[in-house]
């Protein structure tokens, strides 16, 4: 029997949460999508993006340097100090400048949103902030037991508010904001909790050196282009269709498609989110051995996961919600996309792990122009199919640029980080008896040493 490595657990165990998350999160968007409509789901994904997206342009790389860092043995009562005020001072000048600028943005990229519900939606942003870097740090220092935890119970509230306050209430798309407020203050006391309680248990916080602004703002400046810039090459287009079409069904459609396909994220989220910091705290020739195997594996199991996926959308879309069967058409444009995702999300946690964040921000930012070109081009003539087809050629541009500057870092070809082989499929078969163990609630016996 193939032992596990502390790597390979970790990798299991968020990859257990993971699956277990977005199984939660595709029977919440069926509810919202069955009994909101298209036009009421399109109007909600607006309405809770928009936080969403003042978060990423707020956050000046934060996440990733906090990570980086608690990666690199500093001060976690250092990194949670430095990141509650942050959280405080970014919320509060965040809100102020959204609430200035709102009746511009009613008139152009809020135009599907209703105005009083991206109001209240504003009350989530300090505490997607904490949730954000408190779970960065507990990601740095590997603490991932717990997280996993609050993450697959954070998915179960937020069905369970959905159920009671648009199911039952029948509040319509005000019910499914306020669950999403509640849902992500519950996040944040968690995930702070978590933090705090792995702090005491460090038998070795005393001695850890602390962490000063600069340092922190240093880093996270080199990677905050390429967040921002990855974030906006995901989420530009439903902000394009808004201010292009100004049609809440259209974006309803285009958003369930792309919920359905950004369930296979389960896959290389899990891998990137183990991998950034085993890089960090690396020597270079571990990491660059590393890379390739990482990224075959991950490519495989992306690519399974894909081609299972196909026949259930299809028939969840059909029988739940046959009113949305318009985006199987979208769906299946931006799956080979996904994929391509899969790869970037590897290469770019090995480039970012390496210390070098401004090669994934330039190529990010390429990729942006890329897919804002793409979509005011397409969006005019195909509709959301068109938000669709810009984001597969965007992030098939996105992977092929990594893929260069990877293949050029360890001076290996790239096909080595693409095509499995017989030693990926047999990690798959142990990651499939390890995640069954892990789904079963039994936890194999394994040497526990360096594990996290």
């Amino acid at each position: 029997m193939t032992v596990a490595t502390p790597f390979t657990r970790r990798v299991a165990g968020v990859f257990a949460a993971r699956v277990l998350r977005y199984a939660v999160g595709v029977v919440t968007s069926f509810v919202l999508a069955r009994i909101l409509g298209p036009a009421g789901r399109g109007a909600y994904y607006v309405v809770i993006l928009t936080p969403t997206t003042l978060v990423a342009l707020g956050q000046m790389g934060l996440p990733s340097s906090i990570s980086f860092y608690a990666g690199r043995g500093r001060s976690g009562a250092a990194l949670q100090r430095t990141s509650l005020l942050l959280a405080a001072a970014l919320s509060a000048v965040l809100i102020g400048l959204v609430l200035l600028a709102l009746p511009w943005l009613e008139e152009s990229v809020l135009q599907a949103a209703p105005p009083e519900l991206v109001r209240l939606a504003l009350l989530s942003l300090p505490f997607q902030f904490l949730a954000s870097f408190a779970s960065s740090a507990l990601i740095g220092r590997q603490v991932l037991r717990n997280y996993n935890v609050i993450l697959v119970a954070q998915s179960i509230l937020m069905l369970a508010l959905i159920v009671v306050l648009v199911g039952v209430l029948d509040l319509g798309a005000l019910g499914a904001v306020v669950a999403n407020v509640l849902t992500a203050a519950a996040a944040a006391v968690a995930t702070t909790l978590e933090l705090r309680r792995a702090i005491r248990e460090d038998p070795d916080e005393a001695g850890r050196p602390g962490i000063l602004f600069g340092e922190l703002a240093s880093y996270g400046a080199r990677s905050y282009p390429g967040g921002i810039a990855g974030f906006f090459n995901y989420r530009a287009d439903v902000f394009l269709l808004s201010a292009l079409l100004g049609d809440p069904a259209a974006i309803g459609l285009y958003s369930l498609a792309v919920s359905l396909a950004e369930l296979t994220f389960f896959v290389p989220d899990s891998v990137a989110t183990v991998f950034f910091p085993r890089v960090a705290s690396s020597d270079r020739r571990t990491a660059d051995e590393l890379a390739p195997a990482v990224s075959r594996f991950t490519v495989l199991v992306t690519a399974v996961a894909a081609l299972a996926l196909v026949p259930v959308a299809f028939l969840a879309v059909n029988l739940i919600v046959p009113e949305f069967v318009d985006s199987l058409s979208a769906f299946l444009i931006i799956l080979p996309g996904i994929l391509a995702l899969s790869v970037s999300k590897v290469l770019s946690s090995y480039v970012s792990g390496l210390g070098l964040p401004q090669r994934v921000a330039f190529v990010s930012s390429a990729a942006l122009v890329v897919n804002l070109v793409a979509n005011l081009l397409l969006i005019p003539v195909l509709g959301f199919r068109g938000a669709a087809l810009s984001s597969l050629i965007s992030y098939t541009a996105h992977a092929a640029m990594l893929l260069a500057i990877t293949s050029r870092l360890a001076h290996r070809s790239p096909l080595v980080y693409l095509v499995p082989t017989g030693a990926e499929w047999q990690r798959l078969r142990s990651g499939l008896d390890e995640l069954r163990r892990r789904l079963g609630g039994r936890t194999p016996p394994v040497d526990e040493s360096g594990a996290g």
